[in-house]
């Protein structure tokens, strides 16, 4: 039996008007996580930040990396494409992973393999090897949202979860002030600026 577009508005429009709850204080909220599920959101939080660190601290050495490859940074930006391209890869067999083993070993193994891509990142030798470490490092980067994200918020109190999801959200601009932290003392260290 078919159903009509009136009568599918009829039903669905009230449904769209959002509820008026009142709004819970932030620091109430907070004070509701347990030690262990706070120390569950830092895991979450520190892995979806030192994956934001490693993905810029490249995006932030374009010009360095087109100096030592012999290309144009534009040539560099490849590799950024490479690593958002590869990223629904890596989500989906580390999500498969997770789903068949349970979460905490895909995790570890893809923290270790976020790591490795990153440090061969520095050890590549031509501009073939650093997209295809690059991509590697994408699949690596796909993997971990999802496993981090479930870490951090799945055991968070169910009153929690929207402010806490807004926290873990900022962990990707908090990895990328960091890298840029980073590289600003790093180039000032060796008078590069």
């Amino acid at each position: 039996m078919a159903i009509r577009t009136r009568e599918h508005l009829r039903t669905r429009l009230p449904t769209l008007k959002p509820q008026l709850n009142p709004t819970p204080n932030p620091f109430t909220l907070l004070r509701e996580l347990t030690l262990h599920q706070w120390l569950f959101f830092l895991l979450g939080f520190l892995a979806w930040t030192w994956d934001a660190f490693d993905f810029h601290t490249v995006t932030l050495t374009y010009s360095e990396l087109a100096e030592t490859f012999n290309r144009k940074p534009s040539e560099i930006s490849v590799a950024v494409t490479l690593v958002l391209m590869f990223r629904p890869l890596g989500a989906a067999i580390f999500g498969f992973m997770s789903d068949r083993y349970g979460r905490k070993w895909p995790f570890v193994v893809n923290c270790i393999l976020l790591i490795i891509f990153e440090l061969a990142t520095g050890f590549c030798k031509t501009y073939r090897q650093f997209l295809a470490v690059r991509a590697m490092f994408g699949i690596a980067m796909g993997g971990i949202y999802g496993n981090a994200a479930a870490t951090a918020l799945e055991d968070c109190p169910e009153e929690a979860r929207g402010l806490m999801s807004g926290v873990y959200q900022s962990g990707h601009a908090f990895g990328y002030l960091l890298a840029t932290v980073f590289c600003i003392n790093f180039y000032t260290t060796l008078n590069l600026i």
